[in-house]
């Protein structure tokens, strides 16, 4: 009778033990649950980042550049070409691969990860790039997102990242 007693209160004890730990692991999962980014916010992103690329050209261009023939826009030449490519590569990659975001990923809160949650590398980021120009020819990257259960296009899945909501 006594180890009967003795049986199921160590049973109880188990068990209670057992569904505490069950509680924490089910809460840390909870916590670090990504959740993926929707097409309409990568969308607009691209649409912010390209803008601020934009205008950051059209200022240089007003004040090194000269005028297009057909009256709208700027070439630019030398230093000021430089400055604007150079400005390309930090927008994109390199902010990427530094702090997960661009501008536009910033104001729409979401950021580029590796497919293991963790930050992604200035390697991926610059492997998402290269490929954006792949993507970008008749929207192939969209119809590819579309396609995929995480929403990625072509450079995310070379790079093996994914695009996240930010906590």
């Amino acid at each position: 009778m006594i180890q009967e007693r003795l049986f199921y209160y160590n049973m109880h004890r188990f068990i209670s033990c057992y569904r505490k730990i069950k509680n924490m692991f089910e809460e840390f999962e909870a916590e670090n649950r990504i959740e993926i980014a929707q097409k309409r916010y990568r969308v607009l992103a691209f649409i912010i980042d390209f803008f601020v690329f934009w205008l950051i050209g059209m200022v240089l261009g007003i004040f090194f550049g000269t005028p297009n023939e057909e009256g709208f826009g700027f070439n630019l030449n030398g230093l000021p070409a430089l400055i604007m490519f150079l400005f390309g590569f930090f927008l994109w990659p390199i902010s990427e691969g530094t702090f997960g975001q661009t501008i536009g990923k910033r104001l729409t809160k979401i950021k580029v990860v590796s497919d293991s949650s963790e930050s992604a590398s200035i390697g991926q980021a610059f492997i998402r790039f290269f490929f954006g120009f792949i993507d970008y020819i008749f929207l192939i990257g969209l119809i590819i997102a579309s396609t995929d259960k995480n929403n990625r296009r072509i450079g995310d899945m070379v790079a093996k990242t994914l695009v996240v909501k930010q906590k």
